[in-house]
């Protein structure tokens, strides 16, 4: 739980170190501008179903990814290895037949950097909190991909059960036309795992920090204060309505 607590309020951290490191990053962008380059160039070059996974064959797509390779060598050499393809980590997913039958429960996947909380399991339905508006997933909802903003997510397993909810940080969700849903978070930590007093400690922390530093014009701290405060404030508006 403490690992947890900390990581969520280390994100203001990590953020102020962000806007350290872009200064830094800018002289770094001209060196990056022909691989830059490239991406446009060969994205334009290449088919379009060069990176679906669906369909094709497969000395097709090694071709096409030789040609790219040789490519970004010529037009970016390193001494570093090649940049992976999504085709190398993906898995090929079979083609949904039209018409074919909805099923009856989601296939939700919930990835964290430390452990797998859900994995390919059926349940009946996913509330994602997302930064264009929370939405539910229930099987046959339409190929989404959406950002996670810090909030809940709650997993209903059975109708007649209460549902799992979790605490979000950040991350995507992915929604599949085979009624499979992805969810990746930077962190999560269950509800019933959240800390009342440390949650209205990290709020009132970083309240004053970002009134602090936006009275002494500080533009870097205050935005870095202002990432603590909305996260420490999503996950108390998350202990009021649990």
């Amino acid at each position: 739980m403490a690992a947890a607590m900390a990581s969520l309020g280390a994100r203001a951290r990590l953020f102020g170190g962000l806007w350290s490191l872009a200064g830094a990053a800018e002289g770094s962008l001209d060196a990056a501008k022909p691989a830059l380059r490239l991406g446009a160039r060969a994205a334009a070059a290449q088919p379009a179903r060069w990176f679906a996974t669906e369909g094709g064959e497969a000395a097709t797509k090694e071709s096409h990814k030789e040609a790219f390779l040789k490519k970004w060598q010529e037009e970016a050499p390193s001494t570093l290895d090649p940049p992976s393809l999504a085709s190398e980590f993906l898995e090929e997913r079979e083609p949904v037949a039209e018409g074919a039958a909805v099923p009856s429960k989601v296939k939700f996947n919930f990835y964290l950097p430390h452990g797998k909380p859900y994995q390919n399991a059926e349940v009946d339905m996913v509330l994602i909190p997302a930064l264009t508006g929370d939405f539910g997933v229930m099987p046959g909802h339409v190929p989404t991909v959406a950002q996670l903003r810090p909030g809940i997510l709650s997993v209903q397993e059975e109708a007649d059960k209460d549902m799992k909810k979790f605490f979000v940080s950040s991350g995507f969700a992915f929604v599949h036309a085979d009624s499979t849903a992805d969810v990746c978070a930077i962190e999560a930590v269950s509800i019933e795992d959240l800390d009342a007093a440390a949650v209205k400690a990290g709020l009132a922390d970083y309240t004053a920090k970002q009134a602090s530093a936006t009275s002494s014009g500080n533009e870097q701290e205050a935005a870095a204060a202002q990432v603590g405060v909305e996260v420490y404030s999503a996950m108390n508006a998350a202990l009021e309505g649990k």
